[in-house]
């Protein structure tokens, strides 16, 4: 790379951090302005991280002389930030959910578009050192032919202690939940799992949270055009049955479920470690995608699979990397807005498959999802 890229950070709250805390290591980007509505969280970005920072993101923009801008504000405020950057002629790399509506996702696609910046959508799973290895496996045959991909993350410490997020995140009446129910989490898996198989989804079906209404299991059935099923499934509102000896040292920390932090220590006890199983039809993985452990089992009984050692957060430093190297040479967005729209329109195809009446009877949720996914 030719020159540091200059990288601001719009909004600085959990997901932030792990940001910073990748970008640390990177010596070709500066973080050269943190802008939030928040002034506590602008205190601790200042004295904290000790970062440049800004009152309002107008400043930022126009005083930073910024070749990338990281949303990282609730999605509920994606379109009209990414709108405001790429106005100023910045490009973006925004966190998923792009938006929450398919229309959303237009809008700031075709923004960016004609203001001839670059939109790249936040699919920080593809960055995952187990993932990049599993598709590798999948792509080269390893498994067979490839019958089913899940992932379950069922527990948190009871109903009372949910991690709902306000409709300052997700509009009230709309697709919401919990940080990881299947909209601010399941949206992952839903881009991840297309992305491993390297096939399209042909049908969604499932039930979702909404917001401001109660919560409750949330489930997705997805089918892909080679034939194989993939299945989410998420409810932080009970209890796990996990086993003491059933968690496992991860290389690297990450999210849990029914938490609210994130805890980014390597070489920790996880006694619920996120996992994505898949299945084939000569071999089948059970991927611990945040701790960067990853198992095989096949004929020839069960191995551990040698990872790269650039676990969580480094997927988050490749990420800015490899948009940052591709502005600067030229090549294709890695990981363009598109993806976003598509990852969005599943998801809410995925709303749209419940019984309205159900919904219909309650505030009339079910034409605000209809609208969305126009």
């Amino acid at each position: 790379m030719s020159r540091l890229m200059r990288v601001g950070l719009v909004g600085f709250g959990a997901v932030a951090r792990v940001h910073c805390a990748a970008y640390k290591s990177l010596s070709a980007v500066e973080v050269v302005g943190v802008t939030d509505k928040d002034p506590k969280q602008i205190d601790e970005a200042k004295n904290k991280f000790g970062l440049p920072v800004f009152p309002t993101l107008e400043e930022m923009l126009r005083v930073a002389s910024l070749d990338i801008a990281c949303v990282l504000t609730p999605a509920a405020t994606h379109e009209k930030v990414v709108g405001i950057c790429a106005a100023a002629r910045v490009n973006v790399l925004c966190e998923k959910p792009l938006a929450v509506s398919v229309e959303a996702c237009e809008r700031m696609i075709a923004a960016c578009r004609v203001a001839g910046v670059r939109l790249c959508y936040g699919a920080s799973y593809r960055y995952l050192p187990a993932l990049v290895v599993a598709r590798e496996m999948i792509r080269n045959g390893e498994l067979g032919r490839v019958l089913i991909i899940r992932e379950y993350a069922v527990g948190g410490c009871g109903v009372d202690r949910r991690a709902t997020l306000s409709d300052a995140h997700y509009p009230k009446g709309g697709p919401g939940g919990s940080g990881m129910g299947l909209v601010d989490h399941g949206i992952h898996l839903i881009d991840a799992f297309g992305w491993l198989l390297d096939s399209p989804v042909i049908g969604a079906q499932g039930r979702g949270n909404i917001t401001g209404q109660p919560q409750g299991p949330e489930f997705a059935h997805l089918e892909y055009a080679n034939g194989a099923v993939g299945q989410l499934l998420y409810e932080d509102g009970t209890y796990p049955t996990d086993l003491p000896q059933e968690g496992t040292f991860g290389w690297a920390g990450g999210w849990s479920v029914g938490e609210n932090t994130v805890d980014i220590r390597p070489g920790a006890w996880q006694s619920h470690p996120g996992c994505i199983h898949v299945h084939g039809t000569h071999g089948s993985l059970r991927i611990f995608h945040y701790a960067n452990i990853m198992l095989l089992r096949d004929k020839h009984g069960i191995c551990q699979v040698r990872l790269p050692d650039q676990a969580f957060p480094s997927n988050f430093g490749l990420q800015l990397m490899a948009f940052a190297n591709a502005i600067q040479s030229g090549g294709d967005t890695p990981v363009p807005g598109e993806v976003g729209l598509d990852a969005c329109r599943t998801l809410l195809q995925i709303y749209a498959s419940r019984n309205p009446p159900k919904i219909e009877q309650k505030d009339g949720a079910s034409r605000y999802i209809r609208d969305l996914i126009k």
